[in-house]
């Protein structure tokens, strides 16, 4: 696999079938709020979602088993040469029909990796500058978090995706890099 500096990474199958059903069950019905925008500017894009996990701590629900297991694949499998065992965050994005994200990035440093996981509906592409993800239930999008992107609304129905960030140096020389630790 390159590195996801280099390329957009797109994987399939990754997770058994069961597994990618029974998840789908779970997010349909994961409670969302109205209030997620990119930048937190409410006037240029809004969307349902929730924040799952900041700096490896559940915050808006209660542990979640995938979120663990995800985590655990990510650091000690499909990233492992790229991320350093720890979660800057995981957001749940939801949307409906009509409803699409505006362009943005997940971080404003390279030295995150994103990793989108396409966890509900059936349509949704993610949008990047050169490049259109077509929507697969239970793919993996790893990309560069710097990397500008949106999520497209589904054609009809609910579209719920999984957004992880991940540090990929370590925790250390991110807080030397601008003397807050924030990225």
């Amino acid at each position: 696999m390159m590195h996801p500096k280099d390329e957009i990474t797109i994987v399939d199958d990754y997770f058994p079938r069961w597994m990618v059903e029974k998840v789908s069950q779970d997010l349909e019905f994961m409670p969302v709020r109205y209030n997620n925008s990119p930048y937190a500017d409410f006037d240029k894009a809004r969307f349902f979602g929730s924040m799952l996990v900041e700096n490896d701590r559940f915050v808006d629900v209660q542990p979640w088993w995938f979120i663990e297991y995800f985590n655990h694949c990510m650091w000690n499998d499909l990233c492992k040469e790229w991320t350093v065992g720890h979660c800057h965050r995981v957001l749940l994005n939801a949307q409906i029909a009509g409803q699409s994200g505006c362009d943005h990035t997940d971080a404003d440093s390279d030295n995150y990796l994103s990793v989108i996981y396409m966890g509900h509906g059936n349509s949704g592409n993610t949008v990047f500058e050169d490049d259109v993800v077509q929507w697969k239930l239970g793919r993996l999008v790893i990309f560069n978090s710097s990397v500008i992107h949106r999520g497209e609304g589904p054609e009809s129905g609910y579209r719920v995706s999984l957004g992880a960030v991940y540090p990929s140096v370590p925790i250390r020389k991110l807080v030397s890099i601008d003397g807050t630790g924030a990225p």
